[in-house]
């Protein structure tokens, strides 16, 4: 069954979450209605990790050549369910230089709603490099989030947010590390830190 959830759906729904035109160090902003409800929002989540946990037991069963890793931190003020699966295999590169490449899954806790996307990460002897991101389908990945892509609607429930309304700007809410105006439905629905 496919769901569509409109963009200003979205936006009315994050507006019930974060108060409008404050940043999070101004005074109020903690103490608001919208803010009270989100950290509400949160410790539900946070009680109700069963599911979720079943949903990481099934990727590893499906997946046993890709380490799959649970990197959910609702406390640490995110909205969202979070996993990434390495794939097996590390791509070696010229200079001793190797790609680790990852398919990685948001669930919001606000919204039955999931984003995947690929992150290819190069490291080096002087370290790792700013990760890769891919929103859309790209070959070295696809076999891979097609399974995880799967596994997540049939054990959730959830429905996959096109990336047209991922991206859809929200400019009078401050999430995290984004500032007033730069702010996107991504950021309010998951998280600003993707990587």
């Amino acid at each position: 069954m496919s769901v569509d959830i409109s963009a200003p759906q979205l936006l009315e729904l994050v507006h019930r979450y974060y108060p409008t035109n404050l940043y999070s160090s101004e005074a109020g902003y903690h103490e608001s209605e919208q803010y009270q409800r989100l950290e509400k929002a949160r410790d539900v989540a946070m009680g109700q990790s069963a599911i979720w946990k079943g949903c990481l037991a099934r990727l590893r069963e499906a997946l046993p050549e890709c380490k799959v890793q649970d990197w959910t931190a609702l406390f640490s003020n995110d909205n969202c369910w979070r996993v990434r699966v390495y794939l097996p295999e590390v791509l070696k590169l010229p200079g001793g230089s190797e790609e680790v490449r990852t398919v990685v899954v948001l669930v919001s806790i606000l919204v039955p709603v999931y984003v995947l996307y690929s992150s290819f990460q190069q490291y080096s002897e002087k370290g790792a490099s700013p990760s890769r991101t891919f929103y859309e389908d790209v070959p070295e990945t696809k076999s891979h989030a097609d399974k995880i892509d799967a596994i997540v609607r049939d054990v959730l429930h959830v429905h996959r947010l096109p990336n047209e309304t991922l991206f859809t700007p929200v400019p009078d809410i401050q999430v995290r590390n984004t500032s007033l105006g730069e702010a996107k439905l991504i950021d309010c629905l998951f998280t600003d830190d993707r990587w």
